[in-house]
């Protein structure tokens, strides 16, 4: 499956249900659909957004606690998950880092883009860290969807193969969020070992995503959760 074509299915809004409706249902058990990330790895002090306070983080918890509040915040998270997938450039990022044109490439690609969302999230506090639980959700939701589409596997192996990609996943994050709060050489071994494989050879290549990564960063740490969350207003840079 993390090698077939993924082309032909990265219409994302093009499909039949509305991936809100669509719940995982077998494939991906219950307890693997809420990826809990430790906050000490996507916490970081940027410069523009001020840490939520304790009170403020109090506030959010109890609102949070209601019901209708909380059903409203995943269904927004879902949302904000399709309009983020759907603006990504794959075919471009693809096609610039001479990526093979399969599942795991866009499963690598989404993976990164959903990681720099997490980090911004993680300056929201309570509110912020159910979020991007939600939109893990959503994630996991897609790729069931996507591998079902891509090609005829049985149940168990669809299942073993998600699970190895939720347990690279976990890896990537923690791997990204140091290469994030050190400098860009660690950021650079993570994009190479994670992106590429350790098949590249071609630095100019890490660095347009290193360069990447620090520029839509920059971009996000200044966004207002407002815009990002409420109106969904995401736009991913340019990949050179």
């Amino acid at each position: 499956m993390l090698l077939v074509p993924v082309r032909n299915i990265l219409a994302f809004q093009a499909r039949s249900v509305c991936c809100i409706a669509v719940k995982s249902n077998g494939l991906i058990n219950s307890n693997n659909t809420n990826f809990v990330i430790p906050k000490r790895h996507a916490v970081t002090d940027f410069v523009g957004i001020k840490t939520k306070s304790k009170v403020s983080d109090f506030i959010d918890r109890l609102q949070i606690m209601n019901p209708l509040q909380k059903s409203k915040y995943e269904a927004n998270s879902w949302i904000l998950y399709e309009k983020l997938i759907d603006q990504i450039p794959f075919d471009r990022i693809i096609l610039k880092l001479n990526l093979p044109d399969t599942f795991n490439s866009w499963f690598i690609i989404t993976e990164l883009h959903l990681w720099m969302i997490f980090v911004r999230l993680m300056h929201e506090g309570t509110k912020g860290s159910m979020i991007r639980n939600f939109i893990m959700e959503a994630l996991w939701n897609d790729v069931e969807f996507r591998s079902k589409k891509l090609a005829t596997v049985s149940s168990d192996v669809r299942h073993r193969q998600i699970k190895e990609l939720n347990d690279q996943l976990r890896g990537a994050i923690v791997g990204y969020d140091e290469g994030w709060l050190s400098n860009d050489m660690v950021l650079a071994s993570m994009v190479w070992r994670r992106i590429f494989n350790k098949e590249c050879n071609d630095p100019e290549q890490i660095e347009l995503v290193v360069k990447y990564i620090r520029k839509q960063m920059s971009i996000l740490q200044l966004q207002t959760f407002d815009s990002l969350f409420t109106k969904k207003d995401v736009k991913w840079i340019k990949f050179v």
